[in-house]
């Protein structure tokens, strides 16, 4: 940078003479004060006042100042690459462009400034030379965030997807909590996966592998019987396609449809006994019909795989229960309320059990917890029930 030097005093002021003859020439004529030029001395002011109107968000003034600045230093990278960025901030995406081009045609891999220069492109959709600009930044520096996330913006523009999501990736990597991040993965990988289902469907679009990715797509969408259909058509062309069962089941457990989805998962368990949630649903089922000694089994090879999963915790302590294991049922309850606290029935079947085990304070404490969070629950009703009358009445109202 430029700043730091002893400028040209001898040079600069040759240049500026013939400049300043003709200023007095037209002072004489006109009676009006000459617009002084700035001197090189004025230059660190300039930059200073200007980062602070940046910092104050006031980016037409931080270009103004900018813009004198470079009337003292007309090549100076980092002033023409500050003033690219209060241009960009105003929406002047073209005129950003012009400065960052002015600066890598002397420099072509100055730091950051083709990353900038991919922001540029990319806010005017110029996606394929926005992937050109922020490649030659990462090939100076691989790690310059900024540009890897606008070339994952713009390859998932582009309909790249899965170089779109290799870079997401390694971002995500190197910032797991940025959730930004989390959410553009979720979006490519959706859409990833929706461009593979049209290919298949466009390559065999009969094929139970279609029906199969349909069935999916509506059991997304809460299209249970839709779904269904879709399975049953899998079932038709191919029964021993693999999983088909489990879906299946899965959505008449869904349905609430206890005789169609134990049917049905008992052939999913035949397949695969230690499949982990089509053992969780059969558990479920039994714990409804009081077949806790036969839940029992299942609910374990669930929390094998889940162990987070407070329902089934709770399930397997209501079963331990019902066969008389107290110990057991207690510690499962428990674990209940360590991943979910405000597990209503676990604090009321834990009441239950101290009070057979004759620990009268543990046993009521857990009934005013119970007691509490039920109570919460109807003043919660009580406020959804009377939001959905006022929008009725809203509603007639209008029409």
């Amino acid at each position: 940078m430029i700043l730091n030097s002893t400028p040209n005093w001898p040079a600069m002021r040759k240049r500026a003479l013939p400049a300043l003859i003709g200023v007095i020439f037209l002072f004489g004529i006109l009676g009006s004060p000459p617009v002084a030029r700035p001197s090189p001395q004025d230059i660190r002011p300039l930059l200073s006042r200007a980062a602070e109107l940046e910092k104050a968000q006031d980016h037409a003034g931080a270009e103004e100042i900018y813009r004198q600045a470079l009337l003292i230093e007309p090549d100076d990278p980092e002033i023409l690459k500050v003033l690219g960025v209060a241009c960009q901030e105003q929406g002047k995406f073209d005129e950003s462009i012009e400065l960052f081009q002015r600066i890598l045609k002397r420099a072509p891999l100055y730091p950051g400034v083709n990353s900038l220069l991919g922001e540029s492109y990319y806010a005017l959709n110029q996606f394929e030379k926005t992937i050109e600009v922020t490649r030659k930044e990462l090939s100076g520096n691989p790690k310059d965030a900024e540009a890897r996330h606008y070339l994952a913006l713009a390859l998932t523009a582009t309909s790249r997807l899965f170089e779109a999501i290799q870079q997401l990736e390694s971002l995500a990597a190197d910032d797991p909590q940025n959730l930004a991040l989390q959410y553009q993965l979720v979006v490519d990988y959706k859409a990833a996966a929706q461009k593979g289902g049209q290919r298949l469907a466009k390559m065999a679009p009969d094929s139970e592998f279609t029906h199969a990715l349909k069935a999916e797509a509506l059991s997304d969408e809460a299209r249970l019987d839709e779904a269904i259909l879709e399975y049953k058509e899998v079932l038709r062309i191919n029964p021993d396609f693999p999983g088909v069962h489990f879906a299946l089941g899965e959505l008449y457990w869904r349905k609430i449809d206890a005789a169609k989805a134990m049917e049905t998962l008992k052939l999913a368990l035949q397949e695969d006994p230690n499949q982990p949630l089509g053992n969780y649903y059969v558990g479920d089922i039994l714990v409804e019909q009081r077949a806790f000694h036969d839940a029992i089994p299942h609910l374990k090879i669930a929390l094998s795989v889940y162990p987070e999963l407070a329902r089934a915790h709770f399930l397997l302590g209501k079963s331990y229960a019902g066969t008389e294991e107290i110990n057991p049922a207690l510690e499962e309850f428990n674990e209940a309320l360590k991943l979910n606290p405000n597990y209503k029935e676990a604090h009321f079947q834990l009441y239950e059990l101290y009070a057979r085990l004759g620990d009268k304070e543990k046993s009521q404490e857990h009934l005013r917890i119970s007691e509490k969070l039920t109570r919460k629950e109807q003043e919660t009703d009580k406020v959804l029930l009377q939001q959905s009358l006022e929008k009725q009445r809203d509603s007639g109202a209008r029409q």
